[in-house]
């Protein structure tokens, strides 16, 4: 696991560091090529295709997702609201159309359901429990967040009035905050000769947040996928790695869908 945290590290330094260089290298070219121009390259110019200018290297993209094998039971909001925000260095292939890009991705997952992520002394484990019928709450919510690096193999046009994107890809990453959230009411109970009393006595309304959690996964790989037309995009993710392990949501995984805005 260390080892794969510096891959990851290095990686993301050399994907930046590069950048300088790859900008200045097209720069140079260009200005050789309009220092050498002649007669005859001047007749050849229109049959030879410009190089694709770098494109799409930054951009935020809201989803939901789907998520696939939970625990029986679990009842979850319709839109589960996640959020993506990339900087990549895109780094075209000669004359084509196709270009590839790597850099480094920021992910926001939150599950919101009707069971809460909580430790179980007993099975010594972090697991879903239902929320008791007659609590009431506001808010209860698992939140998962992910640094990461994404490579993409992507294609764009250049005849038709707005860009046509076709995009595919893997990301890798590491967890680096999970939390939950739990905003409702907590109920105290009257006990009589050490028997509690069958109704609460008072409430109140809490806001509890745990950051210590267990049996979920450090790391993640998955596929990504992106085609549209212009600068709102379809966007979709699915890993490849569970994100649970060793309790009852282990195999449960999210199918991310999207829309991305490329900003620059």
């Amino acid at each position: 696991m260390k080892a794969f945290h510096k891959i990851l590290i290095f990686s993301s330094l050399l994907v930046f560091a590069t950048m300088p260089l790859a900008y200045g290298s097209s720069q140079t070219n260009s200005a050789s090529m309009q220092a050498g121009e002649n007669p005859a390259s001047n007749q050849r110019r229109p049959f030879l295709q410009d190089r694709m200018h770098p494109d799409d290297r930054f951009k935020v993209i809201l989803f939901t997702d789907l998520w696939q094998d939970l625990p029986a039971g679990m009842d979850l909001k319709s839109i589960q609201r996640g959020i993506s925000i990339s900087a990549v260095q895109d780094m075209p292939l000669g004359r084509t159309n196709f270009s590839l890009a790597a850099g480094l991705e920021f992910s926001s997952h939150n599950l919101y359901s009707d069971h809460r992520y909580l430790y179980h002394p007993v099975e010594n484990e972090f697991d879903f429990y239902p929320i008791d019928t007659a609590h009431e709450y506001d808010k209860n919510k698992l939140s998962l967040n992910y640094l990461e690096i994404p490579v993409q193999f992507r294609y764009r046009s250049r005849e038709l009035p707005r860009t046509f994107r076709l995009y595919a890809g893997m990301k890798a990453g590491r967890l680096i905050n999970a939390h939950t959230k739990f905003v409702g009411k907590e109920f105290f109970y009257t006990t009589f000769d050490g028997d509690e009393a069958e109704a609460p006595v008072t409430s109140r309304k809490v806001k509890i947040k745990e950051h210590r959690l267990e049996n979920i996964s450090n790391y993640r790989i998955g596929i990504t996928g992106t085609i549209g037309y212009g600068s709102v995009n379809l966007h979709v993710y699915y890993p490849l790695t569970d994100i649970f392990t060793e309790n009852s949501a282990e195999g449960a995984r999210p199918l991310s869908l999207g829309i991305s805005f490329i900003l620059f």
